[in-house]
């Protein structure tokens, strides 16, 4: 066999499963968008929720009957340690047309204790071209209603840096649950530096859990410091009931709302930091399990007070297009 027919076979190998690969990833792509303009058509805004955890214990078609009657087109559905990635491929092939391929999250005993072969596989899945998004990564996490999980896995540890790599290297977004302690900001600007090209989708923004500690980057012009700062960093809002209290401390968690006799609406300032900077904000349910019942309550917050208060563009913008371009690598066309 000659030297050229050799080279030939060796490059084919290699070629023809990127090839492969890229051309199912187009085809996904088509349908994803064929779903959105459907809701489109029908005079609805669509969503993409990109922060679902996926524990296996509701059923699909629950879910998805709860996505059809609060019009999100999209789930990023990001299983559990557990259950695995792979979780969210299989489901992804029986509904390709709701679910988005996403990596497990990072919320549990393997991610809590750096476990190499839990990074290992998270990295052989974020590399496998089949994935969409990777998940909800908890750095500093307080104990909540569904979970007594207390814990701190520092942004810049060792664990994490393979997180922000990842996202570096694959251009997938991935999801951060960190408190926003002024003490502990410092860990995350210290990676968004370390890693530019990383797509770091900050949970909750719009909270503000314990005055007494979160008062650098909890406020509005907190926030822009931010954005201005870092290209990189993007923010899911906070999907509390407006006047609900966090237990931990009995504070009004959801600052984002202004609430009078009038009723609620978004704080100006907030409202006007969303105008400012429609591109680096997206929708999230958090939703699992335990909160399952709070589905409609979150989708129809955003419908009726954040959306509502927002120019057509710029809630267009923060409900699907944002997120349409995080997982796509794409702008949205119409």
């Amino acid at each position: 066999m000659s030297k050229k027919i050799m080279i030939f076979i060796l490059a084919m190998i290699f070629i023809i499963p990127a090839n492969s690969v890229a051309i199912e990833r187009s085809e996904q792509i088509t349908v994803f968008k064929k779903r959105l303009k459907e809701i489109i058509q029908q005079g609805i805004l669509p969503i993409i929720d990109v922060e679902y955890h996926h524990g296996g214990k509701i059923e699909n078609e629950r879910l998805i009957s709860r996505m059809d009657d609060n019009g999100v087109a999209l789930t990023w559905l990001g299983p559990n340690e557990k259950l695995g990635s792979g979780e969210s491929i299989r489901l992804y092939k029986l509904y390709p047309d709701r679910f988005v391929p996403t990596t497990v999250h990072g919320d549990g005993k393997l991610w809590h204790s750096s476990d190499k072969g839990f990074l290992e596989k998270l990295a052989k899945d974020a590399k496998s071209g089949k994935y969409f998004a990777m998940g909800e990564f908890e750095a500093r996490h307080y104990q909540s209603s569904t979970n007594n999980r207390n814990v701190h896995m520092p942004v810049d540890s060792e664990a994490m840096q393979v997180v922000f790599a990842l996202s570096s290297e694959t251009g997938m977004p991935f999801l951060l649950h960190h408190e926003a302690e002024d003490k502990l900001l410092p860990e995350l600007e210290r990676m968004l530096v370390k890693y530019p090209k990383a797509k770091v989708i900050w949970c909750h923004v719009g909270r503000n859990r314990n005055p007494a500690t979160w008062k650098q980057f909890t406020k509005a012009d907190g926030v822009r410091a931010l954005i201005k700062k870092y290209p990189n960093l993007y923010f899911d809002l906070v999907q509390s009931k407006p006047g609900s209290k966090y237990h931990g401390t009995g504070y009004v968690d959801a600052i984002m709302y202004e609430i009078s006799n009038w009723g609620i609406a978004l704080d100006p300032e907030w409202k006007k930091l969303f105008e400012e900077f429609p591109d680096r904000f997206v929708i999230g349910s958090d939703i699992n399990t335990g909160r399952f019942d709070n589905y409609d309550r979150v989708m129809d917050t955003f419908r009726t007070i954040v959306f509502k208060d927002l120019t057509k563009a710029a809630a267009e913008k923060i409900a699907f297009k944002n997120a349409w371009k995080l997982m796509t690598g794409r702008e949205w066309e119409d």
